[in-house]
């Protein structure tokens, strides 16, 4: 299977490498030419930091969209706010299969947009990849899944083969009849966790372990909820994307609940991790919060539904991005 990898940040160059190394034709799209020369440096590999040790892999990487012509597959893994831009630079390319991997809804419209004739799947991944240096990155827990699934179609026989390449390639992977399902329970997942880190401040595990943020944290939660529900969304817990415990029971036992899981993450080593969006925010660039958080407020508005916690998180991270957005 041919592929190209649009945004070879830390998922992306992880994944594309593992895929390559069970014997994918990938090509790593970069936007720093550093990760590209490092690469080069070593052999044309990447180095695959794990905590058993490193390991250097094979890969194609550029900088320079004209080297690709065609492929089976385009995985697109840049920020949301980014994927004009990045399609632009690569509509020349002839692709049979377009997939989104970023954080957030309705990315499928723009993907058509520019491949109307494409097949469109949603890719939903827990895999843990950081960019720690040009041309090193850090995989984190083995054994995190993540779901492929058509919107539309459900599990279409690309879905299958692509999904059977992840398993090949050591990367745990469902093929998904509810794709959009599992994009809403990581969205209603990961929003209340980003926005609590960008208003702490605070590395994660301790935001959770923090009474106050990780009832900000519950209530955000449940106000998404309520939105998903008005639009018929049955929302569920999928595996490492749980958020049922928030919502279902009292508010005292979701905050009890988001301190035990913030105590078990610190425990297995994930002090000091930080939340992409307080990154962003850290580094003076734009957030994925328009998209995330932003998309389900939106509808509130439109639908008149009260989400008094996730409104107030939404309009603060939207006022700090504004300074330099």
């Amino acid at each position: 299977m041919k592929i190209i990898i649009l945004g070879a940040g830390g998922w992306g160059a992880l994944v594309g490498a593992y895929l390559a190394k069970a014997g994918a034709d990938v090509t790593l799209l970069f936007r720093r030419q550093a990760h590209v020369d490092e690469i080069i440096k070593n052999g044309n590999k990447l180095i695959i930091e794990k905590p058993e040790g490193n390991i250097l892999v094979p890969v194609k990487a550029t900088t320079n969209p004209s080297e690709v012509q065609d492929a089976d597959l385009m995985i697109v893994a840049v920020k949301n706010h980014d994927t004009q831009k990045a399609l632009e630079g690569i509509k020349h390319v002839r692709v049979s299969v377009v997939a989104t991997v970023q954080n957030g809804l309705g990315q499928e419209e723009i993907l058509k947009k520019f491949y109307p004739d494409a097949e469109i799947l949603r890719i939903v991944s827990r895999v843990a990849g950081s960019l720690i240096d040009y041309g090193r990155v850090l995989r984190g827990d083995d054994n995190f899944p993540t779901w492929i699934g058509n919107p539309i179609d459900g599990i279409t026989p690309f879905v299958e083969q692509l999904t059977n390449l992840f398993e090949e390639a050591g990367l745990p992977c469902k093929s998904s009849t509810d794709i959009e399902g599992v994009e809403w329970c990581k969205v209603i997942w990961w929003t209340p966790s980003s926005i609590s880190a960008v208003m702490a401040r605070l590395p994660q595990t301790e935001v959770m372990q923090s009474p106050d943020f990780a009832f900000l944290m519950v209530m955000i939660t449940r106000d998404m909820v309520k939105v998903a529900e008005s639009l018929g969304v049955r929302v569920k817990d999928f595996p490492t994307i749980e958020v049922m415990d928030r919502c279902s029971g009292s508010i005292k036992e979701g905050v009890r609940s988001v301190i035990t899981h913030g105590n078990d993450w610190y425990q297995r080593g994930g002090k000091g991790y930080k939340q992409a969006m307080l990154l962003d925010i850290e580094r003076g660039r734009k957030t994925e919060i328009e998209d995330t958080g932003g998309y389900i407020w939106r509808i509130a508005q439109k639908k008149n539904i009260e989400i008094p916690y996730l409104d107030a998180g939404y309009r603060i991270v939207r006022g700090l991005e504004s300074r330099f957005s």
